[in-house]
């Protein structure tokens, strides 16, 4: 673990590692049309992250569970612009045809497993929703081994499955696969993750998360060894044709887990968003400012909190780029309004997506419901941090320009203390008298010509709205 204290700091690993030149067979996020966002969601992940917690087995999200979450998310968010439910891990994915058409849960009729994919689908097109897979084209656990990959003279998936006799150059051998991965050197393999994307197109969907891409690069988690790992260059031909065919067949990308090597040289090319922090797991802000604040690490999780991980990787991120995703946000976790805004405000500020998790009622409600807030996202916002030295305060001023020509500035305080924030406006290339509006308070606040300076509460944050003065 290196700590880090400078704004030259970068998570790079040896350059001899791509010896793929990264430029081909990528398409420039900027070159992917319609794709210029963040999303806003719903993730099933905090339901099946207490079951598992609770030691339930199998998990499971019954179909009862998929009614009562439509509905929440029909009349809750979605008038916010909320428009899509999130599968995650944890239960059961299954398929017929070489790739999942059923994910868990329980038919109230009669108790026996019925987990259709167009099911869901069908009951969220009737409330105008969508809905968004966590699968990788890197998993073959759920496939029907005797399957043929579409677009081979018969090559069956199973044949993509690591050989022993064979596939001699995995890093670590003596591991066993956590999961069944694609050989992406095998016959079928190209095929079958365009017959990945393409099946889900088909059905409707068109947002995937694909998880523990690092485990598939390398087999490593922190410094633990926890799969076999299939080396650099399978894992950048893999991430390859994500590139392709995720934009041959109109599907939204989301990199979980990545090691983002060589400052994410290949991620950045085949994802729209990427993942760049440890789980959020049960929430609250030690995890999201706090744990191991400071500490960068050469391979996955680069760090452990969001803001650091914001901070540090917004070198990635920009309009017609890649976008930072710092994961799920679970709102009841947070000890006040002040942390609540914050958690919310700050992957808006950096143009990530904000995605909740359980079911907020009342006043934690109304944090996901905040229409001038919510306007970053649907303008297509993406600030940067006047430093990404993560001890600097300048790490917590984050600005950039809206397609109106107004500026968004926020100030926020990870400290235990009410703290003085303030940024003078020419050191974000403005001048002249501007209108300031405060987006939580929904208060004009007159005019500034020279510097936005305030006294933001512990763990709290201030995002103004600047518009040019007559």
């Amino acid at each position: 673990m290196t700590g880090c204290n400078s704004n030259d700091w970068d998570v790079t690993s040896d350059l001899s590692v791509d010896k793929i030149d990264p430029t081909v067979g990528f398409i420039p996020v900027a070159e992917k049309a319609g794709m210029d966002y963040a999303p806003l969601y719903w993730s099933i992940y905090g339901v099946l992250r207490k079951q598992e917690l609770d030691c339930s087995f199998p998990n499971i999200f019954t179909e009862d569970d998929w009614d009562k979450a439509i509905e929440y998310v029909d009349t809750n968010l979605k008038p916010y612009g909320y428009d899509m439910l999130v599968t995650d891990g944890f239960a059961s994915m299954s398929g017929d045809n070489g790739y999942m058409t059923r994910y868990s849960h329980i038919r109230k009729d009669d108790n026996s497993p019925e987990a259709q994919l167009s099911d869901v689908l069908a009951k969220l097109k009737a409330k105008g929703l969508k809905l968004g897979i966590y699968d990788s084209p890197f998993w073959l656990y759920y496939s029907n081994g005797d399957a043929i990959i579409p677009g081979t003279d018969g090559i069956k998936v199973s044949s993509l499955r690591y050989d022993p006799t064979k596939d001699k150059e995995v890093l670590h051998p003596e591991k066993n696969d956590y999961f069944w991965w694609v050989n992406t050197d095998h016959p079928g393999a190209e095929q079958y993750f365009e017959g990945f994307f393409k099946h889900y197109a088909d059905l409707g969907v068109h947002f995937i998360r694909i998880d523990f891409l690092s485990w598939y690069e390398d087999g490593m988690n922190y410094t633990d060894v926890v799969d076999k790992g299939y080396g650099r260059e399978r894992y950048v031909k893999g991430m390859q044709w994500i590139c392709k065919y995720a934009q041959k067949y109109g599907v939204y990308v989301s990199l979980v887990m990545p090691h983002l090597k060589n400052n994410g040289i290949i991620e950045k090319f085949a994802g729209n968003i990427v993942r760049i922090d440890a789980d959020c797991l049960e929430g609250g802000w030690f995890r999201f400012s706090e744990n191991g604040r400071g500490n960068l690490r050469v391979g996955w999780p680069n760090s452990e909190t969001a803001f650091d991980g914001f901070v540090n990787w917004s070198k990635l991120s920009g309009r017609r780029k890649i976008r930072l995703d710092g994961d799920f946000i679970r709102i009841g976790s947070y000890a006040n309004d002040n942390e609540k805004q914050s958690v919310i405000s700050l992957p808006l500020m950096a143009g990530g997506p904000v995605a909740i998790t359980n079911m907020p009622t009342g006043h934690d409600l109304t944090f996901f419901q905040n229409a001038e807030i919510l306007a970053l996202q649907k303008d297509g916002f993406v600030g940067q941090p006047l430093s990404r030295d993560l001890w600097n305060t300048d790490g917590e001023i984050w600005y950039s320009q809206m397609k109106d020509g107004s500026w968004i500035v926020g100030l926020s305080n990870r400290s235990e203390a009410m703290a003085l924030r303030s940024v003078e406006l020419s050191k974000i290339g403005l001048n002249g008298k501007w209108q300031m509006r405060d987006l939580w308070k929904y208060a004009d606040e007159g005019t500034v010509s020279e510097k936005i300076e305030a006294e933001v509460l512990s763990h709290g944050c201030k995002i103004v709205k600047l518009t040019k003065a007559n």
